[in-house]
């Protein structure tokens, strides 16, 4: 044996040197990993541009609140007033209703736009209460308003009655402070009485729904088709129920003048005896696709990296304890297959379940990977006991994104088992022995 093909067969054989080139390897897998995070991510903008679109065209996110009485009438100002060109100005009342009781049947569904999807809902709307304004002597204007936040999605208004009397009057689109919604008239026959509205529509929205209690006293029932719900808002419902039908909740607020403040400030020759604070209160729900499918193919990349290394560490413990030689290339294919799982199953899951999607690509990859290594490993049962390997370390990933409460606590388990594996099959192996064992084979051979 010449001295040039000594020095190759020791570099060839070197341990140290095989896992630096084992260890370059699982960085050069990251670059396609890498792609695949991106492509990803695009295609989780590209549904949230969808969604965007689909809200655009049907309605936004809403709220609804109980109604206010906006009261204007002109005051007279003091002798003493710096302002003179004026004796009087303009002085706008807000009031609360002192109870307000709101029923919602929020009817939810999916909208496509290509294969992507969208959670919309139709909600129908009936509030009943009741204002008090027997201090008003005297008004230029009485205007009810009702609080709405996207009136693109004001489907209809099916009636609006005070004291038993449906009005007439057309209702006008109105920004108050920081709200907007719809404004409707009051005549003379309004004044210095209790108010008992009671008032039915239908909203369009998406997304989320949100409730301003800003009644005295508030009560909310809201009822819905879809199964998925999350809760949102400064106060919990206080009673609740989620079924494989739907969902009912309802709220019991106690809110005196909690979204108000006092106002003394004068502009324009107007005064607001109370505005509402920029930081409303609110209760509501949000209507979400459960297990979004870009969020769960991000989750399974996460585990990518440790994908590859236990592969990378399974053959490399192969060579040692089967007396094999792989090459570098030999891991490098092996390397890529596992990265074109994942773009398998995100193309996959774009049109079918996850689940099945998840199965379709690990059973291509594990009969891909299996049959290749009955050729590389030198026996058929290598190949069939690696692809049963990696049933379970696919199954064992499964678990994990599927159990997202308990998947730290499980992965940090089923690693810490695989190092101490790992420890116990290698505890005989003396490594500085392993090069000279090997040299001395090749040599024989």
């Amino acid at each position: 044996m010449t001295s040039s093909e000594s020095i190759r067969i020791k570099l060839t054989n070197n341990i140290s040197l095989k896992l630096a080139v084992i260890l370059l390897l699982i960085l050069l897998i990251q670059i396609p990993m890498s792609y695949v995070r991106g492509l990803i991510d695009e295609r989780q903008q590209m549904q949230y541009q969808a969604q965007r679109e689909i809200s655009l065209r049907w309605g936004n996110e809403q709220y609804i609140g109980p109604p206010l009485l906006i009261v204007n009438s002109k005051k007279d100002r003091p002798k003493n007033h710096k302002i003179e060109k004026n004796s009087n100005y303009l002085k706008t009342e807000l009031i609360q209703s002192t109870n307000s009781n709101l029923d919602i049947n929020l009817d939810a569904e999916k909208r496509y736009l290509g294969i992507y999807e969208a959670a919309i809902y139709q909600a129908k709307v009936y509030i009943s209460g009741s204002i008090t304004n027997n201090n008003i002597m005297q008004s230029d204007s009485l205007k009810l308003f009702i609080p709405i936040r996207q009136l693109k999605g004001l489907n209809k208004i099916d009636f609006i009655t005070i004291n038993d009397k449906q009005l007439d009057s057309i209702p006008e689109s109105k920004s108050f402070n920081n709200l907007t919604g719809i404004e409707i008239q009051l005549d003379d026959s309004h004044f210095n009485q209790s108010l008992n509205y009671k008032i039915q529509l239908t909203l369009n929205g998406s997304g989320q729904f949100d409730i301003l209690p800003l009644a005295i006293e508030t009560f909310v029932k809201l009822q819905s088709n879809w199964t998925s719900p999350s809760f949102i808002g400064d106060t919990l419902p206080s009673d609740r129920k989620i079924t494989g039908d739907g969902f009912t909740a309802s709220w019991h607020i106690n809110n005196l003048i909690k979204n108000f403040t006092k106002n003394t400030t004068t502009t324009d020759n107007s005064t607001h005896n109370f505005i509402l604070e920029q930081n409303l209160s609110s209760i509501g729900v949000k209507i979400l696709i459960p297990a979004n499918i870009y969020q769960v193919n991000e989750r399974t990349v996460k585990y990518s990296f440790l994908i590859i290394l236990l592969s990378f560490a399974g053959f490399f413990l192969a060579e040692l304890f089967f007396k094999l030689r792989l090459h570098p290339f030999q891991y490098l294919l092996i390397g890529v297959s596992l990265s074109v799982f994942y773009l398998l199953l995100l193309s996959l899951s774009e049109y079918l379940l996850f689940n099945i999607a998840f199965l379709i690509s690990a059973s291509s990859i594990i009969l891909l990977i299996s049959g290749y290594c009955s050729v590389v490993l030198q026996q058929r049962n290598r190949g069939i006991f690696t692809g049963l390997l990696f049933a379970i370390l696919y199954g064992f990933i499964f678990i994990l994104v599927k159990a997202e409460q308990t998947s730290l606590l499980m992965g940090s388990i089923v690693i810490w088992l695989i190092l101490a594996l790992v420890m116990y099959l290698t505890r005989n192996i003396d490594w500085y022995r392993v090069n000279e064992s090997t040299v001395d084979n090749n040599s024989k051979t």
